[in-house]
């Protein structure tokens, strides 16, 4: 049985495609195969799929662009690993980034997840520090906490709903295969939060383990898809709905009874911090609409008057951390 499969969902990106499936090769630990699932509207991909004569590479053309999470959903179902180690077209591996992830998770087999910091490249793979939310200057993605570890499914869940997103883009994360079946398919419901979904559905019964090195470079560039949404705005109705499926789910209501007001208070007042960070989207593009719209819809979304209260010290908060990072050391490199 090969130990860990490399997903890699495509879309009209062979050159990217390249140097992302070079870097799988260039791997320390060896015993893995690539499923590229290919959702390309032309025939550039499948021609450089041709050119590779790596066994360990499978490619399977989809039948028409089946989208996003139907390609990764298929991807799922081909592979063959214990272990599903997603990668964006775009993204790339550090070299030994399967080799740390699948040691944190056969030392520790109640982890349904591994993860890692990611660090940030432009187009030309180079190191960038990109501004999120106009005044956070982004060093890593992810960084969880100092140094390696197991964390317990309550505290990274809670973590989810009341504090900070501690992984969410694929590329930064690797699945055991047994616990993401069990959890059924991405749901294309949750639109570009399906990551930030599934994870939340694995946390209500799987631990993760944390690997502190930062093991992926995420590409970041305006004119792809996330750059997008940090630069334009995302649909923010979303961060609600991912929020209010979790606090749907009776194994959530279980684990978090015995103050369960405090968690649905501090969950939305959390979804609120999200859109008002995306609503600053629209002082960047000088789109009034879209701070208009950001208002209305966590007015809507969350009828405390104490969230309401409580925002503006949130933005402060963000100011003074952005311009007085915690000095912490880093992640390793």
């Amino acid at each position: 049985m090969t130990l860990v499969s490399i997903c890699i969902p495509t879309y009209n990106r062979p050159d990217y495609l390249r140097r992302a499936v070079e870097s799988c090769l260039a791997q320390t630990w060896s015993d893995f195969e690539i499923v590229i699932t290919d959702n390309s509207t032309n025939d550039e991909t499948s021609r450089l799929a041709a050119t590779w004569t790596d066994p360990r590479i499978r490619y399977f053309k989809n039948e028409g662009n089946i989208g996003a999470t139907g390609s990764a959903n298929r991807a799922v179902t081909l592979a063959e690993g214990k272990y599903i180690k997603f990668l964006m077209d775009d993204d790339l591996l550090k070299p030994r980034c399967l080799e740390l992830l699948v040691k944190g998770m056969e030392a520790n087999p109640s982890a349904g997840v591994a993860m890692a910091p990611m660090d940030l490249i432009d187009g030309n793979d180079r190191r960038i520090f990109p501004r999120f939310y106009v005044f956070r200057k982004m060093q890593y993605r992810f960084r969880y906490q100092v140094g390696d570890g197991l964390v317990d499914h309550e505290r990274i869940l809670k973590d989810f709903l009341t504090r900070d997103y501690p992984c969410t883009v694929p590329s930064g994360i690797m699945f055991r295969t047994s616990a993401l079946r069990e959890a059924g398919p991405f749901s294309a419901e949750a639109d570009f939060a399906g990551d930030l979904e599934m994870c939340m559905r694995l946390a209500t019964s799987w631990n993760f383990y944390y690997v502190d090195e930062a093991l992926t470079s995420w590409r970041f560039l305006p004119a792809h898809h996330t750059g997008r949404l940090h630069q334009e705005g995302l649909d923010i109705d979303i961060f609600y709905w991912v929020t209010q499926k979790s606090l749907d789910n009776k194994l959530v209501q279980e684990t978090f009874r015995d103050d369960w007001k405090k968690m649905v208070r501090d969950s939305l007042f959390f979804c609120s911090c999200r859109a008002l960070l995306n609503g600053l989207a629209g002082l960047r593009t000088r789109n009034p609409k879209l701070i208009i719209n950001t208002i209305k819809t966590i007015m809507r979304k969350d009828r405390d008057p104490v969230n309401w209260l409580r925002l503006p010290l949130f933005v402060i908060h963000q100011i003074w951390i952005s311009i007085f990072p915690a000095r912490l050391p880093p992640p390793r490199e």
